[in-house]
This record gives C-alpha cells, structure tokens and sequence, in this order.
C-alpha cells in the first residue's frame, strides 16, 4: 500500500488522478474517510503526479518528504522545533500509514505574523503563493486538517477564496464535521475508502515482516484502521497484547479475584499480573491509561471473537488451531462472543471519557456474572 496505487482504490480517485496528470486539478481538495484509511498516502500520490510525473526515474523526494514544492503539515505542539519535526517528517515518509506522535492537544494553529513557525498557516499560505521553485505547481497537505483552531480555519479561507494560481491544497480528515462549513464548501470533497482487513494484514507482512498469522489478528483488531494496526505492533502494544492474554484467560476460567485486581492494574497503566511485571508502560503513545484500557480491549475482543469462531468450527490455519485446541476442548466459565460484545460497549464507554477503572470492573463481572451489573456512572457528567 505505497505510491500511486493508492490513486486506484476507487473511481473518485481514479478520477482525481485523471485530473491531476492532465493537470485540471482543483486548487484545494477535501479527502475525507474513515480514521487509518490512508488519506494522507492518497495526498502524497497526488502530489507526486503533480510534482514529478508517472516516469519510473522520479528521484522520489515527494515519498521523503523533501521536494521543494511540496510542504507537509500536521497538528504540532507551539513550539515544535526542526529536529522534531525533520524526525516526524522521517517517520511519514518511512510509512504514510503511521501515525504522527504528537499530544493530543496540539493543533493546526494559525501561527505568529512574524516568526509562523513549522507547521502553521501562515506557513502554508506563505509556500502556497511562491513561485515554484522546480515544478510548475506547490502542494501543500494538511494531515488532520480537523484540528484547526478558528483563527487558522479562518486565514485559511482567504487563500482558498482567492487561491495562488500554481497552488493546490490537499486537506484530509476523518472528521470533516468539524471544519467549518466555509471551508468545506470551497473545496473539492473526495472520499477516500477504508482499507479492508486484508490490505491491512498484506501491509504488516510486506512493510514490517509479520507473520501472516500476526498480521491477520492484528487486521481483524483494527477493523481496516490501518492507524490503529500499526499503533497494535509496536514494542509496548506486545505487552499490552500479553496482558490482554492474562485477562482472557482469567475471564475465560471465571477467575473472579484475579480479573478485578487485573482490571485495577490495567486501569493504572501496569501489567494485570502485579509484582515485579507491574511497571507502567515506558512509551509515550501508551502513557495515558485509557489508551491503554482501549488497547487491552482491542486484543481481548479479537481474541474471544476468534474463539467463538473455533468453538463453531470456523476453518482455521495450523498456528490458529493450535492456539486454540486447549480453549476449543474444555468448558468455558463465559460465552466468548457474548464476552466480546460487553468488551464492545465497554470500550464504547471508555471512548466517552468514562471512569476507566469503573469500566473495567463493570464489564468483567458483566460477561462473569452474566447480567448487566448497570452502566459504569460517568464523573462529573462525561463530557
């Protein structure tokens, strides 16, 4: 899932392609979809058409990231500074699909009149109306273009109102509700498909080497959230897949005790089995505990789903079957799928700004008990 293939995932796209190689391409473009679908990998094979053709020789700095006519921003924190930047612009260019590892507050922000900043909009109305310096357009890509404040969405306006005549804008969200509707109407808004489970599982063996078995777990987790996916594979999310391994069993064997003591861990970011293994999660994307909990369920709904599928025979390939003979032979305290649909709402619950421990608790002695204890009670209200 790299370079311009993208561009063939559907008719819009193939359309949006047509007009950029015959270079009747709008000035600004909305590319709208679903979270991990890939919107800024659909941007960035736009841009290399616009900015370096279909020839096979391109040097490929669209893919790096470093074309002169091309300015790639994101949602960054003030005072984001060039080495961070340079190192969030490699991790991009390494893999489009990747998230961008930055505070959950940080934003598009309009930027100081004087000094803009990196990644501000006063930065790319500045590269937007200069001259090319190569090729005969600029692109600039707005990632998560959402997370404008007013102020940026406003200045914005003005350059797609009145755009450069070399410029094209390529704006991408999963939440285009949230730019203004004066932003929206001026551009051309383009849906951009989710992947499916299995381009995403093709990814993580091609791009990252993962088993085929590994891949498709983590596929089946992710929903086609090719984001979510590449969140799962990392370093810490092993250990939260390992914990989610703890869970299960002690849900599975009825292990009332162990699985609530488990739930209080978890909810404070340690490891569910205590002792010396209780140490809080060391990367920063895992530092907050809901993340955590949201990530836990993650692996343990894929892995009761997958259990419930082999209980009803589903077919199964020899690294499935084996891992799940034990399970599959002897009784079970829970029905796993019921098991997976309570750890659905749950995560539901925690994505609402639930009490993370509370929800925890509700919901395993939920599947253990087999009726809804009641609804975890929001503080203060939620949100």
């Amino acid at each position: 899932m790299q370079g311009l293939e993208h561009l063939d995932r559907s008719h819009a796209l193939q359309r949006l392609a047509s007009l950029a190689r015959s270079g009747e391409i709008g000035h600004s473009i909305l590319l709208e979809g679903r979270e991990g679908s890939g919107k800024e990998a659909v941007a960035l094979a736009l841009a290399r058409l616009l900015l370096e053709g279909e020839d096979s020789r391109d040097d490929g700095r669209v893919a790096r990231l470093s074309h002169p006519d091309l300015l790639y921003l994101f949602p960054a924190e003030p005072k984001l500074d060039a080495e961070t930047y340079q190192e969030i612009l490699h991790v991009k260019a390494r893999d489009p699909l990747a998230r961008i590892r930055q505070p959950s507050s940080a934003i598009l922000a309009i930027g100081e009149s004087d000094h803009p900043g990196l990644c501000t909009i006063r930065r790319a109305r500045r590269f937007a109306s200069t001259v090319p310096f190569e090729a005969s357009r600029r692109v600039v890509i707005f990632a998560d273009a959402h997370r404008m404040n007013r102020a940026a969405a406003n200045a914005l306006l003005k350059t797609l109102e009145e755009p450069p005549p070399a410029a094209v804008l390529l704006l991408c969200t999963h939440q285009p509700h949230l730019l203004p509707a004066t932003v929206r109407s001026r551009c051309s808004r383009v849906l951009v498909p989710a992947f499916s489970e299995e381009q995403v599982a093709e990814h993580l063996v091609g791009r990252y080497g993962l088993e085929p078995a590994a891949a498709a777990r983590v596929a089946a987790v992710s929903g086609g959230n090719a984001r979510r996916a590449l969140d799962l594979i990392d370093p810490e999310s092993e250990k939260v897949a390992q914990w989610a391994r703890s869970l299960r069993e002690w849900l599975l064997q009825g292990a009332r005790s162990e699985l609530l003591a488990g739930a209080e861990r978890v909810a404070k970011g340690q490891d569910p089995r205590g002792g010396k293994k209780a140490a809080k999660l060391s990367d920063a994307s895992l530092s907050a505990s809901r993340d955590v909990a949201v990530r836990t369920l993650d692996f343990m709904v894929a892995d009761l789903m997958a259990l419930a599928r082999a209980q009803a025979g589903a077919r199964q390939n020899e690294a499935q079957s084996r891992r799940w003979r034990n399970w599959v032979e002897q009784p079970s305290a829970v029905d796993p799928r019921r098991a997976a649909q309570v750890l659905l709402a749950a995560r539901d619950d925690l994505l609402r700004n639930v009490n993370v421990s509370l929800v925890l608790t509700h919901a395993f002695l939920e599947v253990l008990s087999g009726e809804s204890p009641g609804r975890a009670p929001v503080p203060g209200g939620g949100r």
